[in-house]
């Protein structure tokens, strides 16, 4: 039996691109959509859902607004059915309440399908739904975890210019956020969790956010943690200030050996600002 997956968002841009990027990974998987929480319950009380993937911002109830109600329901509790939230609405506040409200993970926009790919296929694995998932096993595709996971390999131990390099996979941006602005990159830095330092190498960076890889052995960091990244622009170094949005491994299996950290910015200080939009300028 096939994992059966709901979808909900008001742009139907987003849905179809959702519904595309799983179907190509997930052949087996079943997929049905919602343009809100309204037509979103009514699904799910004529059919039993296994994973919920939920834009926050909707016309007639939200995804936080569903997500209560879900937690309320006797079928879709925490412990059974997992709730993705997937939104711009990357501020802490926004992430603790989702977390309070009984969310599984959570996915800021823009995002990557391989990004989309490891969030889903996360949250199955904690349910015990993985096997469902890839009842089918997926068509291999450029850009999938796999081959990231060699080229993070290849990055992080400094590879030359022979080794082979990950795909790009498009970003899935609203149409709404498509002056949404983040480039790919390879910054060898220092990143900062619970005090300890380890090495890093940042892969994407925009003025509010960053990616990372890491190595799994080195430390797994908590989301909504704090974490200090080292960034150095004009031969100043900076330390700015993020909180852990998400994590999730590079290969589809538990000890992957790097992982990609996902990073929102809490600094409001306009020096910091400053500093991050000359060196994102620069990148």
């Amino acid at each position: 039996m096939s994992l059966k997956i709901l979808v909900v968002d008001d742009a139907s841009f987003t849905r179809d691109l959702i519904r595309r990027t799983l179907r190509k990974q997930f052949p087996a998987v079943e997929i049905e959509d919602a343009v809100n929480g309204r037509k979103a319950q009514q699904l799910m009380n004529k059919t039993q859902f296994d994973m919920v993937l939920c834009d926050w911002e909707m016309p007639e109830m939200t995804g936080v607004e569903l997500l209560k109600w879900c937690r309320e329901q006797p079928k879709y509790q925490k412990d059974d059915v997992p709730f993705v939230m997937i939104t711009s609405r990357g501020d802490k506040d926004h992430v603790v309440e989702a977390v309070q409200a009984g969310v599984t993970d959570y996915l800021g926009k823009p995002f990557s399908g391989e990004q989309l790919v490891n969030k889903v296929l996360g949250a199955a694995k904690k349910h015990k739904l993985a096997g469902k998932l890839t009842a089918q096993k997926p068509r291999a595709a450029s850009g999938s975890p796999q081959g990231i996971a060699a080229a993070s390999i290849d990055v992080l131990m400094g590879g030359g210019s022979g080794a082979t390099k990950a795909a790009k996979t498009p970003k899935i941006v609203n149409p709404s956020e498509a002056e949404v602005s983040v480039k790919d990159v390879k910054i060898p830095t220092l990143v900062r969790f619970e005090n300890k330092q380890f090495r890093c190498m940042v892969i994407q960076f925009s003025k509010q956010e960053a990616s990372m890889l890491i190595k799994s052995d080195d430390v797994v960091p908590q989301v909504l943690g704090q974490a200090v990244l080292d960034l150095e622009h004009k031969s100043t170094i900076n330390r700015l200030n993020y909180y852990v949005q998400s994590v999730a491994t590079t290969e589809k299996k538990h000890d992957s050996t790097f992982l990609t950290v996902g990073l929102r910015l809490i600094d409001q200080d306009a020096e910091k600002e400053t500093f991050i939009k000359s060196l994102f300028d620069a990148l």
